[in-house]
């Protein structure tokens, strides 16, 4: 018997002043297609970005299962299915590599398959090494749509879809190629959730959903597609910090920012001398953890990477939370400390190392928590991040005081 994989129950969702969802009730079960009408502006993607929990609800709440991931209250929880996400942006980095981003999304149902027939059939399996920055915007498109479906084809279990205007940028054979997919993905008792206007996905649908009148309607029953056998292998799904210190490494975004924080700080006290000698311990402990500070206070290059394409959206609709650093914070925190420490001091202790590379990894976090947390907002880019962390000196004075 078919269950809710899917429930909105009475949901209410402001976007600034404008009341988009009012009341909204929609469900979504096993083996069903659920697509989403009406005119542009009449909240089909709200309803979508909602259903998968990237807003905020003033009412109501949706279940994955039997699960509430977000209601009314803000209490938020991580989904217990597999969820495959395509939203209005793409998703992806420019910097990450077609076949990676794929194995990246199947993994979050802790399984993988064959992405070389998906890719074939979407005339890119001669891309599948190259960077996303370097496709068009089509065939940007094609593995965003991937990257929705094979977490979904991957899963051994009904998994969630929810796709927003999945064929815009697409050729007509790569709809139609699309449409075969989401009736094996339903045939196979998955649950999807589609916003779109062609024609072509609407008779996919097995119900409709008018968003602006708040009504659903059957649809006619398309024709079952047989899934054929994808061989299914298991792994782990990626784990966030370890993709962020991948992106990190390959970008090198940190000596950009953090990196470049540090030996700025650290070049100018190499050019005001040697002053070193006239200072207390306190004095002398804090020029030399002052680079490493100032590398922690630059918080997490990835928030603003991440804003490309909406990435960082993605990440939280399939796995809960956003990439981070994880262990190179306080790897390049010992670095810098063992640098400051030699070029004013000498050798230096491996007490002093050991605080350096601490206070590096946590004003690091830090500062990127307090950044993470102002992107959910209305208007992220009208807060400064960068105004609240002189709060930061004080506890660091308080640090030099008590090692001192």
């Amino acid at each position: 018997m078919a269950k809710p994989l899917l429930t909105l129950k009475d949901v209410h969702v402001r976007r600034g002043m404008s009341v988009v969802l009012d009341g909204c009730s929609v469900s979504v079960d096993s083996g069903q297609t659920v697509v989403l009408t009406g005119a542009n502006g009449a909240g089909k993607s709200t309803l979508l970005e909602a259903a998968v929990g990237l807003l905020p609800l003033e009412q109501g709440r949706v279940h994955h299962d039997a699960t509430v991931i977000i209601d009314a209250d803000g209490r938020r929880r991580t989904s217990p299915l597999t969820v495959g996400t395509v939203l209005q942006k793409n998703g992806m980095l420019g910097s990450e590599v077609v076949i990676e981003h794929l194995q990246c999304a199947m993994s979050m149902s802790g399984s993988t398959v064959n992405a070389e027939p998906f890719l074939e059939a979407f005339n890119l399996a001669h891309r599948a090494n190259d960077m996303v920055a370097h496709l068009s915007q089509g065939q940007a498109r094609k593995v965003a749509v991937l990257a929705g479906l094979l977490p979904a084809f991957a899963s051994a279990t009904p998994a969630l879809v929810l796709l927003d205007e999945p064929d815009a940028g697409l050729d007509g054979a790569s709809v139609d190629v699309l449409c075969g997919w989401l009736d094996q993905l339903r045939g196979h008792g998955h649950a999807i959730l589609i916003a779109t206007h062609d024609q072509r996905l609407v008779d996919r649908a097995t119900h409709t959903v008018d968003v602006a009148e708040g009504t659903t309607a059957p649809a006619h029953s398309p024709s079952e597609t047989t899934l054929s056998d994808l061989q299914r292998q298991p792994t782990k799904p990626t784990r966030r910090a370890a993709w962020g210190v991948k992106m990190h490494l390959r970008t090198m975004m940190w000596l950009n920012t953090n990196g470049m924080a540090g030996l700025l700080s650290l070049g100018v006290l190499l050019a005001m001398g040697s002053f070193m000698d006239g200072l207390d311990e306190m004095q002398q402990l804090g020029f030399v953890l002052a680079p490493t500070m100032a590398m922690g206070l630059c918080g997490e290059p990835l928030v603003s990477a991440l804003r490309e394409e909406r990435a960082a959206a993605w990440w939280r609709a399939v796995s809960g939370g956003e990439p981070h650093a994880g262990w190179l914070p306080f790897a390049l925190g010992l670095v810098m400390t063992l640098m400051s420490a030699t070029a004013l001091q000498g050798v230096p202790s491996m007490q002093t190392l050991i605080v350096g590379s601490a206070l590096c990894g946590v004003v690091w976090h830090g500062v990127g928590w307090m950044q993470r947390s102002t992107q959910r907002l209305a208007r992220p880019q009208a807060v400064f991040v960068g105004l609240l962390t002189p709060v930061l000196i004080l506890p660091y004075s308080l640090l030099l005081s008590v090692l001192s």
